[in-house]
């Protein structure tokens, strides 16, 4: 049977291997590492150090044992949060810069930024499954373990950056609607989308 629950440290490395690969061929990380054969390990790591640093902020579906897919996100920031966003974004720069690719990839995330409600909103990250486990409802799973505590709350908007087709319809079946698009290469663009406050509970 399939659990939904927060990750913890331990769980990085399996879980930076598993978003390492979904994320492999997407179109929007592909702007930071344009190397195909390297973009999988470089992603691997980031994911590993999200999920240390953070795993708090981190939904993971597992059956027997086997890591089968992960939510990464960010909550509503209030009051002193506006310091603690920027800090974040201060310390996802300096990372950057160390890439030559560094400058497609900020250009990208500012325009995506610029589609983030001015409210408290949540931030989805990055959602993704194993290969085993796609086509199975993990996806779902873990969209609705997330947005039924959101909706058990405040209901603050959500936001997310959907980077295919695909992830585009898995999100608006959750009720998020798109709010931009943003270029990721020739003939291809991400969809800003946000889920408004209350949408669970219409």
């Amino acid at each position: 049977m399939v659990e939904v629950r927060p990750a913890v440290a331990s769980d990085a490395p399996a879980i930076g291997e598993m978003l390492g690969e979904a994320f492999g061929d997407d179109p929007a990380w592909a702007l930071f590492f344009p190397d195909g054969a390297s973009r999988p390990t470089h992603l691997a790591a980031h994911y590993r150090h999200y999920v240390r640093r953070h795993p708090d902020r981190v939904d993971v579906a597992v059956e027997d044992g086997q890591t089968l897919g992960a939510l990464l996100w960010e909550p509503p920031h209030r009051d002193a949060g506006r310091w603690a966003r920027w800090g974040e974004k201060a310390a996802a720069v300096l990372r950057l810069l160390i890439s030559p690719t560094a400058r497609r990839g900020r250009a990208h995330t500012r325009a995506v930024e610029a589609h983030r409600p001015s409210e408290p909103h949540w931030y989805f990250h990055d959602i993704a499954t194993g290969p085993r486990a796609r086509g199975k409802g993990i996806g779902s799973a873990l969209l609705r373990h997330r947005l039924d505590i959101i909706d058990r709350g405040a209901s603050e908007p959500v936001f997310l950056e959907a980077t295919t087709p695909g992830s585009r319809r898995l999100y608006e079946r959750f009720g998020f609607l798109p709010v931009g698009t943003v270029p990721t290469g020739p003939g291809q663009e991400s969809t800003a989308m946000i889920r408004p406050a209350g949408a669970g509970r219409e």
